[in-house]
């Protein structure tokens, strides 16, 4: 309801408004007096995964499949404001609502009219969900509703209180549990807080409640942070059978992010009174927006610790004012002030209007300060601390060199783009390069060294240096190019598996001639750079824009990837590579891009769209082949792909100058696969061909990496483990088309070390259905670390009977057999003895998996086998009724993360994480 209000109250204001963020937003109102009786416009969705909420899009209108000339664009739904220009669709979205946003374009060509929809999906949903395995297959859970959060699920130390919409169970209390849990870098699940510890139960509305002060208690046992809230409800009442899984994402966040918009001499810019900044949170993906009042000030509440940027709406100059900056644990108030470069088309102020930038003052310092405090000076002069970056060769009329360098800690540093092309330029090269001198400390090993390394630190259980949260930043913006987004933002962590030397490069030729022909072409927006944290050295951001870039790349008889991209959904409109339903680290799929990685025979039931770039436009590609390398924590890469033979121009393929397109790839056999990577790979693309007539081939180092849709570039491996030898006599249930086994390489080891029979895993490529659902008909297993398995039979086995087929009814019939010897007193009692046996080997498996430090999560059976295993109860409908099962009473010390759960009666669910190790 909430949504669909929302919604609602959005496309009446895009109704009712015009105004827009940039001075050319094109906000266009149908005029319904005078337009004539237009045909159904042609309608399509954007499916972009990179998109979503708190940030400035700008996409091709020619990779929308939209006329370059288009014209007039009115949004609607979530998004109010949307410009054409520079042949992009440019639009600004809205901030997080904690529940996924529709919006629409109706953009215009002459009388031609199209529309295309886009999903904004939440990186921080706040619905209460119900565990499904099969989502579909049974009626859905009654609603659960919680209140007492605060705005995007604070925890404010207000009363909560739980409702099962319309559920009377007097013994809920007694047999359901609750918790807060997170997950950490220690252990992949991690009990903070026992809920049931501090509920009341109320039994007029069968309502949990946990009053103010027990909320006051249980948030000063918390850290800041996400955590999941979980609970496991359960009751046997009125003669019905009731078990449900709930959850919920839930924080803790006491800091207040204030700030205001500075011109360059340190004066307020009151021009923008109205205008939005949009805040992105790296790790936390918080996603929010604030409005300037007329002192260019503006504020967020319950910020996270974090790397954050920060950015000023503007479709004309879309991502040009940005900075980064970091807020840590113990701050409570942070202040960020954010300085305008002139000639970005905002109007300063007239304090400034009469001074003016002094010479050489070109780079924009803006600052942040934690609880009135700036960053702690360091004990190493800056002049010290540095390696001298190689130096940037001189600047001419042809050239131009756009440079921030962070040394200072915490203080953003943004120096604006001004370029001007001639009349009569036909093409503009552009190189962007983000070195981070504190990746050459990082030690480059070849291949087999970090293979010794993995293996060392299995053996040794030494674990990988912990990921650091606060890393230098980089961004970029480059503007004016026509049909071409340059716009990207990241920390250095993305930056030191590019290169050996600690650098991501970026290159690309645009044609501008059309752009050129009567007047000249101005390039504009900005480099962005901040030193984050305590390391010593500096990190720099650097555009070089180049004339003639066409003439030049004829004359050296080379060919260059300018780009390369796995695109999701796949032909068949399905997703693929990037799971869509994310958890918070225990329940749900883990974030990440997974690729199957074939070892016997390459499959095409799940192929890949790929897309390919490359200059010169007027190459003759003869062959595309596709390289893997393996990457591992600690170290820059640096090592040479192992390429593949085999020629992707095989597959259906459409070309155009400068550009191939692949529908959908099979991933081809790759060479030196004899292990199975632990830790992630790159995909590289190497071409070869001619140019001028000399046959040529791309240098993999130089680029080629091939990134997802929304850069990312870095995959999780995955395997079949249905063909792993040694693995095949343990699968059982029959097999789905592509693979239903894909496993990390971690959950092979993981089952080759255990006796456990298993079903699905994930599919190929990780697939998916259009609601985000795995294609095996499950909600999760997206990530190669869930899997399905057989119980214990409890006769030292887990033999199909006893293990669960048949939907568990072989374990039904024991339970029922031994309660009726119970019943009748059989002497001796059989079937109770292999019950007893059955309880105390499936406790003791469940017991012992569940407390390991990967697992995340376990899901048992409901109804029988609840009653037995972890109530120790026959069934109420059996001969003996609901009496304790003797020998046995209820699991009192079961492991929090083992959960009941229907749909789980034929087989027990273990997630659990392989990054956490």
């Amino acid at each position: 309801m909430i949504k669909t209000l929302l919604t609602l109250m959005l496309l009446v204001g895009a109704l009712l408004t015009a105004c827009g963020d940039g001075d050319g937003v094109q906000t266009q109102q149908p005029d319904a007096a005078s337009a004539p009786e237009p045909a159904p416009a042609p309608v399509g969705r954007i499916d972009r995964s990179d998109v979503g909420p708190a940030q400035v899009i700008s996409l091709s209108l020619k990779e929308l499949d939209l006329p370059a000339g288009a014209d007039q664009v009115t949004p609607s739904g979530a998004v109010s404001d949307a410009l054409l220009k520079d042949g992009q669709l440019r639009f600004s979205t809205p901030g997080d609502t904690g529940e996924d946003q529709e919006a629409a374009f109706e953009i215009r060509s002459g009388a031609t009219t199209s529309v295309r929809h886009l999903l904004l999906r939440s990186p921080r949903p706040t619905v209460v969900e119900a565990y499904e395995h099969t989502p579909g297959k049974f009626p859905p859970r009654p609603e659960l509703t919680v209140e007492g959060l605060g705005p995007d699920n604070a925890l404010t130390g207000a009363p909560l209180t739980f409702r099962v919409k319309g559920l009377s169970a007097p013994d809920l209390k007694e047999r359901s549990r609750g918790e807060i849990a997170v997950s950490t870098a220690e252990r992949a699940y991690n009990l903070l807080v026992k809920l049931d510890d501090f509920w009341s139960f109320n039994p007029e509305d069968s309502s949990l409640s946990i009053s103010g002060p027990a909320m006051q208690q249980i948030l000063g046992m918390l850290p800041k942070g996400d955590f999941e809230l979980a609970l496991n409800l359960s009751s046997r009442a009125n003669g019905k059978e009731f078990t449900a899984v709930y959850y919920t994402r839930v924080m803790k966040a006491d800091a207040r992010l204030s700030g205001k918009l500075l011109s360059q001499q340190g004066d307020p810019v009151s021009s923008l009174a109205g205008r939005k900044v949009l805040l992105e949170g790296i790790h936390t993906r918080m996603r929010a927006v604030a409005v300037l009042d007329a002192n260019g000030a503006f504020a967020f509440e319950r910020v996270l610790p974090d790397v954050y940027f920060l950015t000023l709406s503007d479709l004309d100059y879309p991502n040009a004012i940005r900075i980064s900056f970091p807020i840590y644990e113990d701050s409570t108030q942070a202040q960020v002030s954010m300085v305008v470069p002139p000639g970005l088309g905002v109007d300063t102020g007239a304090k400034t209007a009469a001074k003016r930038t002094p010479s050489g003052s070109l780079a924009a310092r803006s600052s942040v300060t934690q609880d009135g405090k700036g960053p702690a000076a360091r004990s190493v002069p800056a002049t010290k601390r540095s390696a001298p970056s190689a130096p940037l060769s001189a600047e001419g009329v042809d050239r131009a060199v756009f440079s921030a360098t962070a040394v200072e800690q915490d203080q953003p540093v943004n120096k604006k783009i001004d370029f001007k092309v001639p009349v009569g330029t036909e093409s503009v090269g552009v190189k962007i390069t983000v070195f981070a001198e504190e990746s050459l400390f990082y030690p480059i090993m070849s291949m087999a060294e970090m293979r010794q390394l993995a293996e060392k630190r299995l053996q040794s259980g030494e674990r990988p240096p912990k990921k650091r949260k606060y890393n230098d930043s980089w961004s970029y913006s480059v503007v004016g190019l026509p049909d071409t987004q340059l716009s990207a933002s990241g920390v250095i962590s993305e930056v030191r598996r590019y290169d050996i030397q600690g650098r991501m490069t970026k290159t690309m030729c645009v044609d501008v001639a059309k752009q050129t022909k009567n007047a000249a072409l101005s390039i504009s927006g900005s480099v962005g750079a901040t030193n984050i944290g305590d390391d010593l050295l500096p990190i720099t951001t650097t555009v070089e824009l180049t004339l003639e870039c066409r003439k030049l790349k004829s004359s050296s008889a080379k060919i260059e990837v300018s780009s390369a991209k796995f695109l999701s959904p796949n032909k068949n409109s399905k997703p693929v590579i990037s799971p869509k339903n994310i958890g918070d680290g225990t329940e749900g799929n883990l974030a990440g891009l997974y690729l199957s990685i074939p070892k016997g025979s390459s499959d095409n039931t799940n192929t890949i769209p790929l897309e390919i770039n490359y200059s010169p436009a007027d190459a003759n590609i003869t062959e595309v082949n596709l390289g893997i390398n393996g990457l591992i924590s600690g170290s820059t890469g640096g090592i040479p792909p192992a390429f593949s033979t085999v020629n992707l121009l095989t597959q259906n393929h459409t070309s155009t100058p400068g550009q191939i397109k692949f529908p959908g790839i099979s991933l081809p056999i790759f060479p030196d696969q004899v292990t199975r990577e632990r830790e992630k790979v790159a995909i590289t693309v190497r071409l070869k061909g001619s140019v001028g007539g000399v046959e040529v081939r791309s240098d993999p180092a130089a680029g080629g990496r091939v990134a997802f849709s929304d850069g990312r570039n870095e995959f999780k491996p995955l395997y079949l483990a249905g063909e792993v030898e040694g693995l095949s006599g343990q699968r059982y249930g029959p097999r789905d088309n592509g693979g239903d086994s894909w496993a990390t390489a971690r959950t092979i080891e993981k089952l080759l070390a255990s006796p456990y029979p298993f079903n699905d895993i994930s599919s190929q490529h990780v697939t998916q259905t259009s609601a985000g659902g795995s294609i095996l008909e499950h909600k999760g297993h997206s990530d190669g670390q869930q899997i399905d398995m057989r119980y214990a039979d409890g006769q030292g086995g887990y033999s199909e009977a006893l293990g669960g087929a048949n939907n568990g009814e072989y374990i039904k019939q024991l339970i029922y057999a031994a309660a009726s010897e119970v019943k009748n007193n059989i002497t001796p009692k059989p079937k109770l003895k292999a019950l007893q046996d059955w309880i105390l080997k499936n406790r003791t498996m469940l017991a012992f998996e569940a407390r390991h430090q990967k697992t995340r999560i376990i899901y048992i059976g409901d109804s029988f086998i609840e009653e037995a295993l972890v109530h120790g109860k026959f069934p109420s409908a059996s001969a003996a009724g609901p009496v304790d099962i003797p020998g046995w009473g209820a699991w009192t010390d079961k492991p929090r993360n083992v959960r009941s759960e229907r749909e789980h009666l034929h087989h027990w669910h273990l997630s659990f994480s392989d990054e956490k190790v």
